[in-house]
């Protein structure tokens, strides 16, 4: 039954990214865009904040809130998109999210993949509250939704 639910999984993540990447309109990150991408074919994911110069400010596993690369973003993931965050068909970001993401960098906190984890970073970015409870993506999006208005995520243009 496992293995029926992954496959279905993996091949409805398939599928929706090359709908994203091929039919739909891609966008180009603003300054303090929330990042994320899957780590698993949609049973994992990752996010991070967009600050310019195609980096990102991530929570890594190693507790580290580092700056780094859109490439080092989803390195060692089976990621074949980055989202971004959007609101009719136009990236969404904020100099608010940015400037916090980028004063976090260097810094470290205790990581667990399920009590403290890059969606908790990536919405204390935006809501400048460390301590929340936005551990899923899908809590991480309605703060993203609530906070700065985005009400879709669009594929990354390269």
């Amino acid at each position: 039954m496992l293995k029926k639910i992954l496959s279905l999984s993996i091949i409805t993540n398939l599928t929706e990214s090359i709908i994203d990447n091929i039919f739909r309109h891609k966008v180009i990150p603003k300054f303090g865009s929330i990042l994320y991408c899957d780590l698993a074919f949609g049973i994992i994911e990752h996010s991070g904040i967009y600050v310019g110069n195609n980096s990102v400010v991530h929570l890594n596993k190693y507790s580290e809130i580092e700056k780094v690369s859109l490439s080092d973003f989803i390195q060692g993931a089976l990621a074949i998109t980055i989202y971004v965050s959007s609101s009719n068909g136009k990236a969404i970001g904020s100099k608010k999210v940015g400037n916090f993401a980028l004063s976090q960098v260097g810094k470290k906190t205790k990581y667990n993949v399920l009590l403290r984890n890059c969606h908790q970073f990536s919405s204390s970015c935006i809501t400048g509250n460390l301590d929340n409870n936005d551990l899923l993506l899908s809590l991480l999006k309605i703060t993203a939704r609530k906070k700065l208005g985005v009400n879709e995520w669009r594929a990354l243009a390269q």
